[in-house]
Parts: C-alpha cells; structure tokens; sequence
C-alpha cells in the first residue's frame, strides 16, 4: 500500500496527524508526506527530534510553472483547491491519502476508484462544525472521543465499520514536547491566556478584546497572553496588527498573532487560567484542569445548547464589569467544575492521551489491509 498524508491546509495541522504518520513508519509502513508551503516544512522541522527515526518522502507542492504563474498574478494564491488540481497527477499514484481537513473531498471523483480518502481531525470541540457532511465523502475517518463518535453517528457522516475512535493526537504529541517548554513571564504573577475565535459572528474579540487588553496593562496582579485562532487576524492588513502588537507590556501583557507557539499549546500548557469564547482550544487547555472564564459576547443563551457544553466548565462573563472578580475567585471557583472538565475532556477527546496517535495509526492500517477497495464508501 502507498499511503499518502497530504498537508494542503494550515501548517498547525501536522501536529494532528504527522505524529500518525511516524507512527505507522515505526510500525514498517513508509508513508509519504507532501506538503504545501514553506511554512509546512519548517513546522515539519520543528517535530524532528519528537520522532527522531523517522525520515520520510517528503514532496514540497506547489511548485509547478502553471500554478507559479497563477499565483504570481493574484488567482489561487490561497487556493486550497488549486495545490489539489495541480497535484493531481502526483496524488493519484496513492492507494490512499490522509487529511486532517475536507477541501480535499472535491476531487474525489478525480482519484482512481482504488484510493482510499481516509480523514483525521485537526480540533476537537462541542460546536456544530464537527458535523460536516464532507465527512460522507471519506472512506475511513478518525473520530476523538466517544461524544463526537455519538453525534457523527448520529448526523449520518460516519457509518460503522468505516471509522475508529482513538484519541486526540495533538495531546498525544504535546505530552512529549512538554518537556522542552520554558516559562512564559519570569514572575510569579497567575497568567492569563486570551484565545478568541476568529469567526466575527462567534468570536468575543469586536466587543471586548480591546477592553480586555486595556484591563490586563492597568493591573499588577495577572500576566496576560493574547493568542487567537491563527485566521482572526491572517488577512488583516499589517497596520492593523502593529497596532495590536504594540500594545505589549514586557513581563506582563504578550501578543502572538502568527506564530507556531499558537499550535504547539505553549500558551495553553503554560498558562494558569484559560479566557475565551467558543473556540475548541479550550480542550487543549484542559489537558490539565485549570479554571476557565468564557465571554458570552453575543447574547448568546447558550444553557442546554449541546454547541456550548464546554461553557458548563467555568463560569460565564456577559460583560467585563465582573471579569476581575471572576478572576480573582477562579482558583476557588474550579473545585465545582473540575470533574465535568475531565469527564468532558474524556468524552470529547478520550481518556489517557498517551498511544492516541499508535492507535490511529494501527486503526488505518487495519483498514486498509482488511476493507481496500471492496470497502469504499457510496458517494
């Protein structure tokens, strides 16, 4: 079997699924990766030493004269779709590809009837996102925790038989580089870590990440680190971060919009209180229980909405008026949500992180050694 694990998204990506492609390499398999840009490789880089016997094929994409043109003059200069198209040729010598992201369904028609699509999340969160009808168009797919198996299920995207629950990889992976990390502040000052969604409709940044700075660099008594989702601010012109940036106080207040410290859980492992909204990080953060603050910024009411299970894990802030006295009693307040936390942690992303990504791993290649082709999915 040629196994193929393509990275045509974000770079943060391969933290979820190159750990299984080391994984199966240890295993005998000889997996490929192929990669879409630079800052892929360079993050590629970064896991060497995680997984230092592994040393795969690696292809760099994109790199045609056709799709250097197109690029050059302003089309598909972020086109998932055309790595893919221009790739074509290279991805149909595979007997199976995957993907930690669903762009790469659109040219399933494209690949040999014998190519298997196989799926492996890149995030792991309560909101609706999760259930993607894309997911239909995969022929084996890798779900986290028992709560997303249930609700896939349920939602008809993925079926019996075609599927494996093995954990979430990215913990599996971090708990290793943990042991790499240095402090964030050199004080003894509890630190803050602001990570706001970057979809405007969901996010809490416009209503209250400017009064959430302005808050944290009038006091003495907390560190802050402001680190959204990477897409808040990757088209925003760069006056407008500069602006953000500038407003970093040394030894108090950081500011990280774009670097791969934002994927590789560095603020969420190093920070001692987690404030944000509705992004899935916060199950990154809780790999260790520590007290969590959420912005309701949207009116939202969220009690019962099985999109919001994770603000049962902390208490919920409407407006800013309470967020120091939120603060201040989020140590005494966490005994009274530490148990949903991992009991939520568990269903949304297993239980013991440790062999999440052998288990993938091992899960795909049964797959493709028991199903192949006679296996695939009606689409």
């Amino acid at each position: 079997m040629r196994v193929l694990f393509l990275f045509i998204g974000e770079p943060h990506h391969l933290f979820h699924a190159l750990p299984i492609a080391a994984e199966m390499a240890a295993a005998g398999h000889r997996p490929t990766i192929a990669l879409a840009s630079e800052a892929h490789v360079r993050v590629m880089q970064r896991l060497a030493d995680i997984y230092p016997a592994f040393a795969p094929d690696v292809h760099l994409l994109g790199r045609g004269r056709i799709t250097r043109l197109l690029r050059a003059i302003g089309i598909g200069r972020h086109s998932r779709l055309l790595t893919l198209l221009s790739a074509l040729p290279f991805l149909r010598g595979f007997d199976a590809i995957v993907v930690p992201e669903r762009t790469t369904t659109l040219i399933r028609h494209l690949l040999p009837r014998h190519t298997s699509l196989i799926f492996t999340p890149h995030g792991a969160g309560d909101r609706a996102i999760m259930l993607d009808p894309r997911d239909r168009h995969f022929d084996f797919v890798l779900v986290c925790g028992e709560k997303s198996e249930q609700r896939l299920l349920e939602a008809g995207t993925i079926r019996p038989g075609h599927y494996a629950t093995n954990g979430y990889v990215k913990l599996d992976l971090m708990a290793q580089m943990q042991r790499r990390r240095v402090p964030l502040f050199d004080n003894d000052r509890p630190t803050v870590v602001y990570a706001p969604h970057f979809r405007r409709s969901l996010s809490s940044w416009d209503r209250f990440g400017q009064d959430v700075i302005a808050w944290f660099s009038a006091q003495d008594r907390y560190n802050l680190v402001v680190a959204p989702h990477v897409r808040l601010f990757a088209d925003a012109p760069q006056s407008a971060r500069d602006a953000i940036t500038a407003l970093a106080i040394p030894g108090k207040v950081m500011f990280d919009l774009d670097s791969d410290r934002l994927f590789d859980m560095s603020y969420m492992i190093g920070a001692d209180i987690y404030l944000g909204d509705v992004s899935s990080q916060v199950y990154e953060f809780l790999a260790i229980p520590r007290p969590c603050l959420f912005l309701n910024a949207h009116g939202v009411q969220w009690q019962g909405d099985a999109d919001y299970l994770f603000w049962t894990l902390g208490d919920v802030l409407d407006d800013l008026s309470d967020l120091q006295q939120a603060l201040d009693r989020a140590a005494t307040r966490h005994p009274h949500y530490i148990d949903a936390q991992r009991q939520r942690l568990a269903e949304s992303v297993g239980g013991d992180p440790t062999g999440a990504a052998r288990r993938g791993a091992d899960a795909i290649a049964a797959f493709l050694e028991n199903d192949g082709p006679a296996g695939k999915s009606e689409i």
